[in-house]
């Protein structure tokens, strides 16, 4: 099990409601893991969300998008 430490960005409207955390894909790669894959968030509380590509204006800023706040991100 892979584990990164990643800061919270926010949702897009669209994005909010699907379950979808964005990541960048050097993220991803370090993770191991492929858009869609099921990921493991974890911070006060842990969720898990289905991986998703990052914007383009969001590709290597080490941050994640989603409704959720995660202190670090678990593949």
């Amino acid at each position: 099990m892979s584990e990164v430490q990643l800061r919270v960005g926010d949702a897009r409207q669209r994005d909010v409601g699907r379950g979808i955390a964005r990541i960048d894909q050097r993220t991803m790669q370090k993770l191991g893991i492929s858009a869609g894959d099921v990921i493991e968030i974890v911070n006060k509380r842990t969720t898990s969300a289905i991986a998703w590509p990052a914007y383009s204006e969001d590709q290597n800023r080490d941050i994640i998008a989603s409704t959720v706040s995660p202190a670090k991100t678990v593949a």
